[in-house]
């Protein structure tokens, strides 16, 4: 991290350090003290920020945000807060902050606050931060000693998701793939197929497909072909009868009655499966 310097402090009224360090204004004590004062900043900002497309006036507006949350407890400062600040007009704050906003560096957060009962608007920087992870993956994601750490698997499956919810992922979203891509160790193919499972019930949950990967641990699916045949194997308990069949559907994830309507989706997140990757199944 980057120590931004900032007044935190005064110095004590006559002190005898100041008058014999031959500084009998105070000037070079209040300089040590800015000097020593700090407010972390993430280094890969200042490194990264141009190639993430941000102008130097936007680093700035970052960077005032950052330090009115965490140092003022401000959430959502006015643009008149802002440009008092910075040597930009309002308007072109407001400009900043609508770029921002549309290249999915910044977002707004409207959310009921649990002690005071009332609504409050605020800025969310993790967009900001969630774009930074993802370059810093695509760059180091092969040098991670882990066994999907090979073709940035991350990169791909972040995609994968995005393609298919038809909107970016959320911080939490992508923090639980990074679980299961790391935590929990499920492989690249068996993600895929619970996201294929997701798109066929027409749940596009995070959670949903947490619940499918959990059940496939349980019944100790290791690979394409037990998943192949844990597939026929609940195919065939469906037969024997029209109530029966609808037990085992209601029971299990991704077979629901809205599933032969959707085959076409079926077929196309295929096409889009096999365009990111290549075919696994044995």
């Amino acid at each position: 991290m980057l120590k931004w310097r900032r007044v935190c402090g005064g110095t004590k009224r006559g002190s005898s350090s100041v008058s014999q360090s031959g500084d009998p204004t105070g000037v070079g004590a209040v300089a040590r003290l800015l000097q020593e004062s700090a407010m972390a900043i993430p280094v890969y900002l200042l490194a990264w920020y141009k190639e993430i497309g941000m102008y130097d006036q936007e680093l700035a507006l970052i960077l005032h945000l950052v330090y009115m949350k965490e140092r003022e407890n401000t959430i959502f400062p006015t643009y008149a807060e802002l440009a008092r600040r910075m040597t930009a007009t309002e308007d072109e704050i407001a400009g900043m902050v609508q770029r921002l906003i549309g290249h999915g560096l910044l977002d707004l957060q409207h959310r009921l606050d649990e002690h005071t009962g009332t609504w409050q608007d605020s800025y969310d920087l993790s967009p900001l931060f969630m774009r930074l992870a993802r370059l810093w993956l695509e760059r180091h994601v092969e040098q991670l000693p882990r066994p999907w750490a090979t073709a940035d698997v991350a990169s791909r499956l972040f995609r994968l998701f995005e393609e298919e919810f038809g909107r970016p992922l959320s911080a939490i979203e992508i923090e639980q793939l990074i679980q299961w891509i790391d935590q929990d160790a499920y492989p690249e193919w068996m993600i895929q197929e619970a996201l294929r499972e997701a798109v066929l019930s027409g749940t596009l949950s995070l959670r949903y497909i947490d619940r499918i990967l959990l059940e496939w641990q349980k019944k100790n699916i290791r690979s394409p072909r037990d998943l192949h045949l844990h597939r026929q194997q609940f195919q065939q308990r469906r037969r024997p009868g029209r109530e029966g069949g609808k037990a085992a559907r209601k029971a299990e994830p991704g077979f629901g009655p809205g599933a032969d309507s959707n085959q076409s989706k079926y077929e196309a997140f295929y096409k889009l499966y096999k365009r990111d990757t290549h075919d696994s199944t044995p």
